[in-house]
């Protein structure tokens, strides 16, 4: 009897270990709606750029690896959509906050694409063809202790002044 109360809580400490482990390193959901909003936007759009108030960070780590992918988000769901139909002109996101700042991008065709101190404390990215399409937006904090900081989220086709 003592065996299998062994056997039973050993295998729900695996099993909780192992579900900790997985929410640990999980993606964040593109498919989630949005917490701060959604944006349709098409080339050439006024004013520019359009800017989105957000509060930056989560509990979750950014789990998307590459150059820049630091700070904290929110897995469950992004901050802001932004539904583009693009032309010619390059798509500059970026981030200004009084916070340490992080940025993560889903872009329409299903790339990341991550920034920290592109300018200062602020991240941004810059794609130079966009695609047409949905993108998500997560603005992270570099510190977990900096979640719920004011940030605000611009989207321009002018490149902005660092």
């Amino acid at each position: 009897m003592k065996l299998f109360r062994y056997t039973i809580h050993l295998s729900l400490l695996i099993l909780f270990v192992g579900l900790t482990v997985e929410s640990a390193h999980a993606q964040p959901n593109w498919r989630a709606q949005p917490m701060f909003g959604t944006a349709n936007l098409r080339v050439g759009f006024s004013p520019d750029p359009h800017v989105i108030g957000v509060r930056a960070g989560g509990a979750d780590r950014n789990s998307i690896s590459g150059r820049d992918c630091a700070g904290y988000i929110n897995n469950s769901q992004p901050d802001v959509d932004l539904n583009y139909q693009a032309g010619r002109s390059p798509l500059y996101i970026y981030v200004t906050s009084n916070t340490d700042t992080t940025l993560l991008v889903n872009d329409a065709n299903g790339n990341w694409h991550c920034s920290d101190d592109v300018s200062g404390s602020n991240p941004g990215i810059t794609l130079r063809s966009p695609p047409s399409g949905n993108y998500n937006i997560w603005v992270g904090t570099y510190s977990q202790s900096d979640t719920g900081a004011s940030a605000r989220v611009h989207i321009s086709e002018v490149p902005p002044r660092w």
